[in-house]
């Protein structure tokens, strides 16, 4: 290939000759003939071959057989698209070739590239991800695998040979259901679009999220970050992505892994995206969590049965001296009664503090159950109040409440939500100092329910605030090692709040106070609280089978109940139990789970599957109480050891009054109204259950039939005249006796459907008079 000739053209060929000698790069041109025509200054470096040796001189003079190789495969017309990567002495070369017809006759240009620093980087790259502890997988934009370190192999305990450099889903690299692709619809078509200037218009790739430079609202090309931001409020990447097996970018979620071996991974997934705002690939990161998770199940089980251990005495020592201070065993004289209460003060700060460490357990291995209904807040805080005013008072602080004009009803778990307050309201009392004042209140904040401790005591640091709600953390100060505690009450508190849907949080200053906020969210429509049954206020009578292995406990439990005037009968094995429970029909069940013979969750529903016992209540009795699984077997009700003796007696009053007393359903949105029906109804030995609106009437009706229900007809969410429709047009439930009580003027066009009421009573009301009434309606029955 000869160099032009003449003055223009020779200043043509310096300057290429010029441009050719400064390139990075090596050239090297073969002619038709197999010799070297043309051969630059880097080529000449890069081969360590002089140029005036190698002009005219055939590929061979190079001394490189891959660049041989590659110009007879150009020259015989195969393409090579791939670089060809050698070493030449100490440098690693990409080498790429390129056919070229020259007057009919076909040449080759060869273009050499010294990558010796990348591959450098590269190595590093590589090596730093292999010694990397957690395994990584790395996927191109069309899902394909590039790389797998060898600590994912090890982890997954098989070779993935077969996936590099294929299609591969997540979940069949971790030996999961393969996602149904097949249901997953590109959005072009699911929508029917024509924007054919979106990158994914006519994709197969269903993932059109992945599609950068898809116009944004404004018409321009969007940035990756900021097409995911919107993809992910859309109805076809909800639909898409479920049936692609994706999870979401930066989500960790546990994956099970038993073959070869067992493994707890925990799996998340990161995109890689490049400067200009373009999606590259993704990487998958696989931490073994294996050992974390071990010794989680270990500190669980070693909790269990250290509180196992200290409650069982417990039971017994806290029981028996509560029954000694209450006279049942005798009178004592006042010294006596001072030292068993100071052994009653301690066991009881005992139980608070076991209590706590099971509570942190149990919600760390989530194993909380939230009963969640609607919550009238102003009474919640109201019966916080209540509960500390004698101790505020004792401690000189003031304690005060308030509750914003129509706050609406918050959903949440009644006993959880009290728990988070009573925790705030103790310390807002404890940490201020005599003469100070606590205040309680709660509003509303948008969609949610904010309430707020605020006390004048002794502040938090800044620094102390940040590690306020982590786990037995406690402000190094003199009044709080004198006080003492375990540092778990507002890490629970935070659990508990969050496990709600809110935040909890705090607003501080040394010496001026502080102000503890939660907030969780308003109750929605739809969400109804269920009425409890509470028994007669006179004990009706009935036999109570208590099922205990440790017969201290059980007698404890009998002279609670023989106390309250039940007959008792005790069962100290699940093989005694499930013999006493057949033959002598008790009115309800203790139960506690914990028996030599037999599980007790296997005694409950054995209790259950037999037709002689199935519609006995049973009240599950244990050390650590699983709510969830109890109320699922069929439990009427769960309480924990120690027996909070009160609370025991409520409960079974409440049941066997179900069962043994007529039951009747109050329903009138005037609390007083209610409470003083109840009260009246209770004392003359009827079982009471309370609604105040009638959607919460239609719930009480469908947990448990009642025998009678004294209705208002003035209601809010569902009046009195919907509720006797609702319950008129069922076959269940329509010769059920409605009494109406109301002091409305009754409207012309539903007295239709007053008429399917059994009575009705004016307002005022006189409570003797509506007894009178309901036990005429009941035939004289309570």
């Amino acid at each position: 290939m000869p160099l032009a000739t003449g003055g223009e053209e020779r200043r043509t060929n310096s300057r290429i000759r010029a441009l050719l000698a400064s390139s990075g790069e090596g050239l090297v041109v073969v002619g038709a003939d197999g010799t070297i025509c043309v051969m630059n200054e880097t080529a000449e470096t890069f081969l360590g071959v002089k140029r005036k040796d190698a002009v005219g001189s055939p590929v061979s003079v190079l001394g490189c057989d891959e660049i041989s190789v590659l110009v007879e495969d150009v020259m015989s017309g195969t393409r090579r698209r791939i670089p060809v990567q050698m070493m030449v002495a100490d440098r690693t070369m990409s080498c790429r070739a390129v056919g070229f017809s020259d007057d009919g006759e076909t040449g080759c240009a060869v273009v050499l590239r010294d990558d010796t620093e990348l591959v450098s980087q590269q190595e590093r790259a590589e090596a730093i991800l292999a010694g990397a502890g957690d395994g990584l997988i790395v996927f191109d934009p069309d899902s394909r695998v590039t790389y797998v370190n060898p600590a994912a192999v090890e982890m997954l305990g098989r070779p993935l040979k077969k996936a590099m450099g294929r299609h591969a889903s997540l979940a069949e690299i971790l030996g999961e259901a393969p996602p149904a692709s097949d249901e997953a619809v590109p959005c072009w078509r699911l929508k029917e679009c024509r924007r054919e200037e979106c990158p994914a218009y006519g994709q197969i790739d269903p993932r059109c999220w992945l599609k950068c430079g898809t116009p944004g609202p404004d018409g321009k090309p969007m940035r990756y970050s900021d097409k995911r931001a919107m993809c992910l409020l859309c109805e076809v990447y909800e639909a898409n992505s479920r049936h692609l097996g994706e999870f979401g970018e930066g989500v960790a979620r546990e994956v099970t892994i038993s073959d070869p071996e067992h493994r707890v991974l925990e799996v998340r997934t990161n995109p890689v995206v490049s400067k200009s705002g373009k999606y590259l690939g993704c990487v998958t990161s696989l931490h073994d969590v294996t050992a974390e998770r071990e010794i989680a199940i270990m500190k669980n089980e070693f909790v269990s049965m250290v509180s196992h251990e200290l409650r069982t005495p417990l039971t017994s020592i806290k029981g028996y001296v509560d029954l000694i201070v209450d006279g049942e065993a005798g009178e004592i004289n006042d010294v006596q009664k001072e030292f068993l209460q100071i052994v009653q003060e301690n066991s009881d700060r005992l139980v608070s503090l076991i209590n706590d460490l099971l509570d942190i357990s149990r919600i760390e291995s989530g194993r909380v159950h939230l009963k969640v209904e609607p919550l009238q807040m102003e009474e919640v805080l109201e019966g916080v109040v209540d509960t500390f005013r004698t101790y505020a008072e004792q401690s000189d602080v003031e304690l005060t409440s308030h509750v914003a004009r129509g706050l609406p009803r918050a959903a949440g778990d009644r006993d959880r939500v009290g728990q988070v307050l009573m925790n705030l309201v103790s310390n807002a009392i404890k940490y201020s100092p005599g003469g100070g004042s606590a205040r309680v209140s709660a509003r509303r904040v948008g969609n949610e329910v904010l309430v707020e401790v605020k006390d004048t005591g002794i502040g938090i640091e800044p620094d102390d605030v940040k590690q306020l709600f982590t786990k037995f953390f406690r402000v190094d100060s003199s009044l709080t090692r004198e006080i003492g505690g375990t540092g778990l009450g507002l890490s629970i508190c935070k659990s508990v709040i969050e496990l709600h849907g809110g935040e909890i949080g705090v607003r501080s200053k040394p010496g001026k106070g502080s102000t503890f906020w939660f907030t969780i969210p308003v109750a929605s429509a739809d969400l109804v609280r269920t009425p409890e049954i509470e028994g007669p206020l006179e004990a009706g009578g009935g036999t109570v089978l208590v099922v205990d292995k440790d017969p201290e406990v059980a007698d404890l439990i009998g002279t609670y109940l023989e106390k309250r005037g039940y007959e008792v009968l005790q069962a100290h094995s699940a093989v005694e139990a499930v013999q006493m429970a057949a033959k002598h029909q008790p009115t309800a069940i203790t139960l506690d789970v914990m028996l030599d013979d037999m599980d007790g969750f296997d005694l409950l529903q054995r209790f259950k599957d037999d037709a002689r016992t199935a519609d006995i209540p049973v009240v599950v009795l244990s050390i650590v109480c699983d709510q969830g699984k109890s109320m699922r077997l069929g439990a009427a009700n769960y309480l924990e050891k120690p027996i909070d003796s009160s609370r025991l007696v409520k409960v079974i009053d409440s049941l066997v009054g179900a069962v043994t007393s007529p039951v009747v359903l109050v329903v009138d949105d005037d609390r007083s109204i209610v409470d003083t029906m109840a009260t009246t109804l209770r004392t003359k030995g009827f079982a009471v259950a309370c609604a105040y609106d009638g959607r919460e009437a239609i719930q009480a009706v469908e947990a448990q039939r009642p025998d009678l229900i004294l209705l208002d007809l003035r209601m809010p969410v569902m009046d009195g005249y919907q509720v006797i429709q609702e319950l008129k047009r069922r076959e269940d439930t329509k010769d059920i006796p409605i009494v109406v009580m109301t002091a409305y003027h009754i409207d012309d066009d539903r007295i239709g459907i007053l008429q399917m009421a059994a009575e009705q009573i004016d307002k005022p009301l006189s409570a003797d008079d509506v007894v009178e009434q309901v036990e005429r309606v009941l035939g004289g029955r309570g």
